[in-house]
């Protein structure tokens, strides 16, 4: 169950200096991939896609938004967020000096990441579990790659005008990451995006790896997994990730079946001589996955 008062740490931290007096202004980055309710609910409000290449409004459903929200705590948009927001990855609150446009170009100068490889890929940073795995957060015990990816520079450069962004965790905690608040009003913009080199893009695959393996076990093998909640099924997957690389398992594919084969077996996993003699072929490399799959799935038919 959400914890519905989870926005009271927050509240409280601005309670003695109240957003207006103290010249901040609030935000929230809302990912409709994830939940989409609030480019109806909250339409009263200046929200803008932070993707300018999301054209129509079946690519806007799916596209993270920049919102702006009340300085006043009391009002509506904030008990939306406490009833259909609060403890979830859905969105993360941003207080700045910042206005909304100022805000919107600013990270908007942070969406492409460009790799020593040549790859170029997209910077969720609206997710909370990548915003927390760049910038580090040491109190956040769910991550599975603590970071920073970032370095020192980029850091901060990327939360120079940030006073806090607010998210909550993996176990619905809710936490703060601070910035160094500076006005950067003047600054010019750029939309050229980072730069990460090998180490940096190791660290990104290797954070988003086990959200990409559940993806896929829910996608193509729900029957196997839905009686985890969320956070008990990313415990069993980062748990099996190194299980599957003492195997000499790397690859995405082989790596899911592994996982397949944990939950089908169960408790029988390490019991069953057959699937072990199995699998020390395929740690002795004298057979591949699927080998070891095809053979496994024939003998259960």
């Amino acid at each position: 169950m959400k914890n519905k008062t989870s926005l009271d740490i927050f509240f409280r931290t601005f309670a003695q200096y109240p957003l207006d007096q103290v010249g901040l202004n609030a935000f929230a980055l809302a990912d409709a991939a994830q939940d989409h309710r609030f480019l109806k609910d909250l339409n009263y409000l200046k929200i803008q896609c932070l993707l300018k290449e999301a054209t129509g409004e079946k690519a806007k459903k799916i596209s993270p938004h920049l919102i702006a929200l009340s300085n006043d705590f009391n009002a509506p948009e904030w008990g939306w967020v406490e009833r259909y927001v609060a403890g979830s990855p859905n969105m993360t609150i941003i207080v700045t000096s910042l206005n909304f446009d100022s805000l919107y170009h600013h990270l908007r100068q942070f969406l492409e990441i460009k790799f020593d490889s040549g790859l170029e890929m997209m910077l969720a940073f609206w997710d909370p579990f990548i915003l927390a795995t760049l910038v580090g957060q040491d109190k956040d015990k769910t991550l599975y790659v603590d970071g920073p990816v970032l370095d020192q520079k980029q850091r901060e450069d990327f939360l120079k005008p940030i006073q806090s962004w607010w998210y909550w965790d993996r176990l619905e905690h809710l936490h703060a990451i601070f910035g160094t608040n500076e006005s950067i009003h003047a600054f010019p913009y750029s939309e050229q995006g980072l730069h990460f080199s090998e180490e940096q893009e190791e660290m990104m695959v290797e954070a988003t790896f086990p959200d990409n393996l559940i993806y896929y076990l829910k996608l193509n093998n729900s029957f196997l997994v839905d009686k985890f909640d969320d956070y008990e099924l990313y415990q069993f997957v980062i748990s099996a990730i190194p299980e599957a690389r003492n195997y000499g398992l790397n690859g995405t594919r082989d790596i899911l079946n592994f996982i397949c084969l944990k939950l089908i077996y169960k408790e029988n996993f390490l019991q069953d001589m057959k699937l072990q003699f199995v699998l020390k072929k395929i740690k002795d490399k004298q057979i591949t996955m699927d080998d070891a799959m095809q053979t496994l799935m024939s003998k259960a038919s």
